[in-house]
């Protein structure tokens, strides 16, 4: 929390003294109440750093400094020998999580998980975010949304695990565009995924367009010649991808309009996913 600020002019009269002193101003490092599309407020110039963009391992949950570009840890999910494979933050900062096996509550502040049920589909799940129902009204009903690793798009019932296909990224040409990793959605900016094309996993990563309707994917560019962006964030314009590597993980920046890639932070996590609010400021 920053202090007061109290201004105060020393002049000849009292009643001069009492008229001249200022309003303070109080806001918070992460400020509730505030809707996350209002650039956060400054002092002396400052940004205040407040994204509500998270990453994570298999087991414990970070949040990305959007500032540093470092990752602040904030604790693990305790879910046993369940690994977290992805995440998902709706507009309300409820955050939701996936096992291959399990649904999950987490905690944004703690990390903490708490087992909701299990999921009911059979495919693997390699991307899951929240999709507003209309991209263009910030109020908009959200829907809890996944894809396989064959390009499936699914719906999935928190609640229940149930799950209701809704289409599929498609083709190009004759290779099939796969889930490599995340997808994630915000309001007035669209949805974006990382995929990969033919019939292997392990080929260069693309970043995609979804058509929200179809949910056919555009792949963008010639690649980010990375592999496993199993994690995509976004924070004020900027498109954060989050990367396992042999030897622990990177953080990249990538371009939202030619798909390029430029590394910006490396580490010892091994990135599982990644999840950000639908309704990230899409501005500076």
């Amino acid at each position: 929390m920053r202090s007061s600020v109290v201004c105060l002019a020393f002049l000849a009269s009292l009643v001069s003294l009492l008229a001249a002193c200022g309003a303070s101003a109080v806001a918070d490092d992460e400020p509730a109440g505030i809707d996350a599309r209002v650039d956060a407020p400054t002092s002396d110039a400052t940004d205040l750093d407040f994204s509500k963009v998270y990453a994570h391992s298999g087991t414990v949950l970070y949040r990305l400094d959007t500032t540093t570009l470092l990752p602040v840890e904030i604790g693990p999910f305790n879910t046993g020998n369940q690994s977290i494979t992805d995440i998902a933050v709706d507009k309300n900062d409820r955050m939701l999580g996936v096992s291959l096996d399990n649904i999950y509550e987490i905690n944004p502040a703690t990390g903490a998980a708490t087992f909701i049920t299990a999921y009911a589909g059979t495919a693997n799940l390699t991307s899951l975010s929240f999709v507003p129902l209309d991209l263009q009204n910030p109020d908009s009903a959200e829907r809890l949304v996944a894809a396989t690793d064959q390009g499936t798009v699914l719906e999935i019932n928190p609640t229940t695990g149930a799950v209701t296909q809704l289409g599929a990224y498609g083709m190009v040409g004759t290779q099939l565009i796969r889930s490599s990793g995340d997808i994630v959605a915000v309001s007035g900016f669209g949805i974006l995924a990382t995929v990969t094309l033919g019939n292997t996993l392990s080929d260069p990563d693309y970043l995609a367009q979804i058509n929200p309707t179809t949910w056919a994917a555009t792949p963008l560019g010639t690649g980010t010649t990375y592999d496993k962006i199993f994690g995509v964030g976004f924070w004020k314009g900027k498109v954060y991808g989050f990367v396992d590597t042999s030897t622990g993980g990177a953080i990249i920046e990538l371009n939202p309009n030619t798909g390029a890639a430029t590394p910006v932070n490396t580490g010892s996590i091994h990135w599982f996913g990644a999840g950000v609010t639908t309704d990230a400021p899409i501005i500076d």
